[in-house]
Parts: C-alpha cells; sequence; structure tokens
C-alpha cells in the first residue's frame, strides 16, 4: 500500500498537468492571433506611407486583400482560443430558485413561533376590515 500511495499524487498530477497543457494551447492560439492582426495593422500602415511617398494622394489607397485576410483570420483564432472548453447542455438540469422567491422556502416557515404571542397585541390595536358582501 505504500506504493499504491506514493503513486496516487504524480497519477492526479497528470490530469493537472493535461489541463494545463490545453490552456497553453488556448493561450498560444490567441497569442498567434493577435500576432496577426498587428501583423496585419503593421502592413496596412506601411501601405499607406509608400502610398504617401509615391504621392500626395493617401486617401484613394484601397485595402490589401492579405490584409483584409490576416484580420478575418487572426480575429477568428484568437476568439477561438478564448473560448475555453465547449459544455454540453443539458435541458435536464434543474433552474437554480430565483432570489425573489427564497422567501417562500419550507425551510423558512415558522410555525409555532414567539410571534404567536404578539397576535392578541396587534388584533387590539388595528382595525378590523370591512366585510365583503
Amino acid at each position: 500500500q505504500g506504493s499504491e500511495v506514493a503513486l496516487r499524487p504524480r497519477a492526479w498530477a497528470g490530469t493537472a498537468a493535461l489541463r494545463h497543457c490545453a490552456m497553453a494551447v488556448q493561450l498560444w492560439m490567441v497569442a498567434l492571433g493577435v500576432s496577426m492582426l498587428v501583423h496585419a495593422g503593421h502592413l496596412m500602415m506601411a501601405e499607406q506611407h509608400a502610398a504617401a511617398v509615391a504621392s500626395a494622394d493617401a486617401e484613394e489607397v484601397g485595402f490589401d486583400p492579405q490584409a483584409v485576410f490576416e484580420v478575418l483570420f487572426g480575429a477568428l483564432i484568437a476568439l477561438w482560443g478564448g473560448i475555453g472548453e465547449f459544455k454540453p447542455i443539458r435541458i435536464a438540469d434543474s433552474k437554480k430558485p430565483r432570489w425573489e422567491s427564497l422567501h417562500a422556502r419550507h425551510d423558512f416557515q415558522v410555525y409555532h413561533g414567539r410571534a404567536r404571542h404578539l397576535r392578541p397585541l396587534i388584533e387590539k390595536r388595528l382595525p378590523t376590515p370591512p366585510d365583503a358582501d
């Protein structure tokens, strides 16, 4: 049994390492997407600078299809890396009770409390409601 106890932490550390590895892959995807976005921005700035040097009309320069592709693909990769783990939607899961209805739980109902001794005092001071004839 001594060898089993010594091996358990190593097995648990392996599952933690797998979780860490999965998270590292997602961070890697986010970093790749952000670097593609930065590269696309640098490419567009270089095109505008080159157009400004070539002529005074730098406003007529269109977008490079490569830069547009890098922006779209980089954003897709960065967003996909930030999603995390996909979990199934289970309809059978019970809904959490809303805070508005927590006062009506059966655990909070007091049937034989100290307030029953206050009823005669309250009835003497409050007027009786009219009959609903």
